[in-house]
């Protein structure tokens, strides 16, 4: 689409030149050579950009472009001023001006400045749409619980404070970089960048170098300074996930930061102010954490202004099959499938499920079933066994005319004890957050009996809580 630039100068030949270049340029020109004439004109028509002479035989430049920015707020004026006239290209900027150019000016730096103008404002309309786009998606991602509306709430709360430190709580797979995203995207700094870092995915040695940057020299490998994190999300927003699990003595640069908005990098001597909005996340028990020396009180306070929890799937049941569908219909898409929704059955099956990895394992198992179905719906077969053997397990909650599990083609009384079993140590660990000391009281066990049948099951990992 083409841009419309309006001229105000009373000069016949600067209008007749500017006019002849730009439209050459591909732009619509119209020119004016009063006040009077162009304010009629602005009124009626608008226009993308002015290019508004100070020094007008009518009027004031400076009281025209009040008038403009009164007609139209978002209205992109530049004023022409003589050279060196300062104190009214200050003034225009105060009063609400996009920038001024002095007179003599060549035609080059009024085509720069017009391809700035129309980037800027490119920018500005692309960032527009991809935070409704992001809102939109993050809404039908979240679903109609009452949780998550009063979630939304909190959301758009934590936004118009961009300065307030937000931490978020919840399990894992719950959507906790999703959020952080929202916040940012819905605030005064979306357009700046937005950087997220998982504490718990680096080392302490180099995390320090990540988040506050070094100076050449600062270690063995350090070839060349180098910018942290803090200085590349300046204006912005900095993402830390899992949080708690932050080394000691990173905690205490963190907390400086938070408390002084400043920082040295490693091997530096000279302290550097940031202007960034910190949002934490982790599904860690941080009031634990604290108790057992893990993580300073103070830090934790400062982290701490304003919560976020986000519930887990498991306590939301009915946005359960709102996901899968929303999750369904972008894999149908993506793997062009035939496929127009979930079987009753295989809906209760997924009704079901506690969902251990929240979100995140949903979408999951939506894949999975959306690329392995052959059938015109997701049935019951393209879901993973353990959903199936969940399903199996409350069966107390079919139906009276439904067959019992023991009264299908094919039971086998081994496997289903074995399923059963299993089911029972997935649900009192994840009860127990993976404690195996307190899974193993839960179920009356040792702890040599409760590593039998992690093995037994496959559900042993490397940690030993």
């Amino acid at each position: 689409m083409a841009i419309d630039i309006l001229v105000v100068d009373d000069e016949e030949m600067i209008r007749w030149t500017l006019k002849e270049a730009l439209e050459s340029e591909g732009y619509n020109l119209k020119t004016f050579e009063n006040g009077r004439e162009f304010l009629s004109y602005f009124n009626a028509n608008g226009g993308d950009i002015v290019l508004l002479d100070v020094r007008l035989p009518d009027s004031n430049g400076l009281d025209l472009l009040l008038e403009v920015t009164r007609i139209d707020p978002d209205a992109i004026v530049v004023i022409m001023t003589a050279f060196g006239d300062v104190e009214t290209a200050v003034n225009a900027m105060k009063r609400g001006a996009f920038d001024y150019i002095s007179k003599p000016y060549s035609l080059e730096e009024v085509s720069l400045l017009i391809k700035k103008i129309v980037q800027a404002n490119l920018l500005k309309s692309q960032l527009h749409h991809y935070q409704e786009r992001l809102e939109n998606q993050f809404s039908r991602i979240l679903g109609d619980n009452q949780k998550m509306k009063q979630l939304r709430e909190h959301i758009q709360m934590a936004a118009r404070t961009d300065r307030t430190t937000v931490l978020i709580r919840g399990e894992s797979g719950t959507g906790k970089e999703l959020v952080a995203r929202q916040i940012h995207f819905q605030s005064a700094r979306a357009d700046k960048p937005f950087i997220d870092v998982n504490a718990a995915a680096v080392s302490s040695t180099l995390l320090e170098s990540e988040l506050f940057g070094h100076e050449k020299g600062a270690f063995t490998d350090a070839q060349k300074q180098k910018k942290g994190l803090f200085e590349l999300a300046n204006g912005g927003t900095l993402f830390l996930d899992e949080i708690g699990d932050l080394d000691p003595s990173l905690q205490v640069k963190l907390l400086r930061v938070l408390q002084e908005r400043k920082f040295r990098r490693v091997g530096g001597t000279s302290d550097i102010h940031v202007d960034v909005r910190i949002i934490s996340a982790t599904n860690a028990d941080l009031e634990k954490a604290i108790e057992d020396g893990r993580l300073r009180q103070d830090l934790f306070y400062r982290l701490n202004v304003f919560t976020i929890n986000l519930p887990p799937l498991r306590d939301r049941r009915d946005d359960i099959m709102l996901l899968a569908k929303f999750f369904l219909e972008e894999f149908r898409k993506e793997f062009s499938k035939d496929i127009s929704g979930f079987r009753e059955d295989t809906c209760r099956v997924l009704e079901s499920y506690n969902f251990p990895g929240n979100v995140r394992e949903l979408r999951n198992i939506v894949e999975r079933a959306t690329l392995l179905e052959t059938s015109g719906q997701i049935r019951p077969s393209s879901l993973p066994e353990e959903l199936k053997k969940a399903a199996e397990l409350d069966c107390v909650a079919y139906d009276p005319g439904e067959k019992r599990p023991w009264q299908l083609p094919g039971f086998n009384f081994k496997d289903y004890i074995d399923s059963v079993e299993k089911q029972i140590v997935i649900e009192v660990m994840n009860e127990a957050e993976g404690k195996k000391s307190k899974a193993a009281d839960m179920l009356g066990l040792t702890r040599f009996a409760l590593r039998h049948q992690l093995k037994k099951h496959d559900l042993e990992n490397d940690s030993e809580k």
